[in-house]
């Protein structure tokens, strides 16, 4: 029992949680099988864990039904009611949450039953509240709210027609249309997002999608351009945020373009105070996808850190599902070591580790702590770190061969660079990487490391001012080739 789904559930329940739905499990009109509830009575005791040698099923049996001899079909059943009702909590939890879904479901369901008067006065009241413009705080993912509003004021329109109302219908059907486009918009920009970001972390192209294609379609023919971005239309506070992802989208498909990209990125920070916490993390990752794709020398690290700590400063780190993910640990944690603020990076791993998806968290973990020891110059405690992780993805583990490159460079082990690196030029032949600017990115690595290994044992001022050239401001090989010179001049 404990692999199943049931207390997979009831591991994500915090103390209210439980509390609620203790009570949920003993309302009667959710349950009403006495022997449901006191399952749940025992199964509590493990909270919050629940990884005891006692949740096994006849361990449980003997608390539930004491003295009686084991059934697997009665227990089985029981644990299956239980997880039925955990299901429907934390759907209800969830759609509770969202109270714009909530006040038009509202709507429909008296409208359905022909209650009229009352129904006008829910579409005054919801109407109300749609046009005071709430906080961003007030929602989390603005296409969500897009996809309600604009059902309610088509729904409105059919309500006037319905009852022959003297109202004018035409600001309603206006409206819903808006709405409906911008909600399209914003949800095709985040798809065609993350089927790049799928792309950019070394997986198979996906190939141009029918959503990617019917908007290349209109990007022929600046149709899009010429309704979002016309100077004269004065944008409102929804068209700018539309305006903002269709941004991001043009800096995706823009090929690298660097002044694309800072469009999107000067235009994000202009109306960051429209945008939920959310949807800030989404665009910040939107954002780190962009700025991968560049083919141009960035001063990626600095403006990386600068977002990590403004959304740590507002906690803004945690997605939807209270987890943090791997790439964004192990991006602020390589963006802050590369700015030598190791007190942020310990920081941040110390306080989200826990947030890792458990699948990945001891490896990330482990990554993590082996390049923050990298960077006090703790290499023997960095190789530990790495010899501890296994199973890692693609993209990872590139990450992890270029720092074994980097530790034996430091230890100045010419014999075991030399097999990590053969090892490194294998990987990477085994394994293309789909995008072509990180592609690229590794194999420059590769080749500038060789170079600047054979500079340590050879100094050649001509092939370090080269090399000097070719790295840019890549702060670790700066710093290397900074002591190189400094020993042989």
């Amino acid at each position: 029992m404990l692999r199943s789904s049931l207390l997979e559930i009831l591991r994500t329940f915090s103390k209210k949680d439980l509390t609620k739905f203790e009570d949920f499990v003993a309302s009667p009109y959710f349950n009403k099988k006495d022997n449901v509830r006191k399952l749940f009575f025992e199964l509590k005791k493990f909270a919050p864990a629940f990884e005891d040698e006692h949740l096994e099923k006849e361990k449980l049996w003997l608390k539930v039904f004491p003295g009686k001899e084991y059934n697997y079909g009665i227990m089985k059943n029981l644990i299956h009611d239980l997880t039925g009702l955990s299901e429907q909590f934390i759907l209800l939890e969830q759609y509770s949450a969202d109270t714009f879904r909530c006040e038009y479901d509202l709507i429909e369901a008296a409208n359905s039953r022909n209650i009229q008067k009352f129904t006008s006065g829910k579409i005054d009241q919801f109407e109300k509240r749609v046009k005071s413009e709430p906080a961003p705080d007030k929602y989390t993912i603005i296409d969500d709210l897009l996809y309600v509003t604009s059902n309610f004021y088509s729904a409105k329109s059919s309500f006037i027609k319905e009852y022959d109302l003297k109202r004018e219908r035409a600001d309603s059907l206006r409206l819903a249309s808006e709405h409906l486009f911008c909600y399209f918009l914003v949800n095709s920009f985040k798809l065609i997002h993350n089927t790049i970001a799928h792309e950019v972390q070394g997986n198979r192209p996906i190939g141009n999608t029918v959503l990617e294609q019917f908007f290349q379609k209109l990007e022929e023919h600046s149709i899009l351009e010429g309704l979002l971005l016309n100077e004269k239309h004065d944008h409102d506070r929804v068209m700018k945020i539309v305006v903002c992802f269709y941004l991001m989208y043009k800096s995706l498909r823009s090929n690298g373009d660097k002044a694309a990209y800072d469009k999107f990125k000067s235009y994000l920070r202009e109306n960051i105070d429209l945008f939920s916490a959310f949807e800030l993390q989404n665009l910040n990752t939107c954002r780190i996808t962009c700025a991968i794709n560049l083919k141009v020398p960035r001063d990626e690290a600095n403006e990386s850190l600068e977002w990590h700590k403004l959304l740590t400063e507002k906690n803004l780190f945690l997605q939807r599902n209270g987890l943090i993910t791997t790439a964004v640990m192990i991006n602020v944690i390589n963006n802050s070591v590369d700015l030598n603020d190791i007190v942020f990076a310990e920081e941040f791993l110390n306080r989200y580790a826990g947030k890792l998806p458990a699948e990945s968290r001891d490896n990330t973990y482990n990554y993590c702590m082996a390049v923050i020891h990298f960077s006090r110059k703790e290499f023997g405690k960095s190789l530990e770190c790495l010899a501890r992780i296994s199973d890692e993805k693609l993209i990872r583990k590139y990450f992890v061969k270029r720092l074994y490159l980097k530790i034996y460079y430091e230890l100045n082990d010419y014999e075991s660079f030399v097999y990590a690196f053969d090892s490194f030029a294998h990987f990477r032949k085994r394994n293309k990487l789909a995008n072509e600017a990180r592609a690229l990115s590794f194999n420059n690595f590769g080749k500038n490391i060789r170079i600047l290994f054979k500079l340590r044992n050879s100094y050649n001022e001509f092939e370090a001012d080269k090399l000097r050239k070719d790295t840019g401001k890549q702060i670790w090989f700066v710093e290397k080739l900074d002591e190189l010179e400094k020993a042989f001049n």
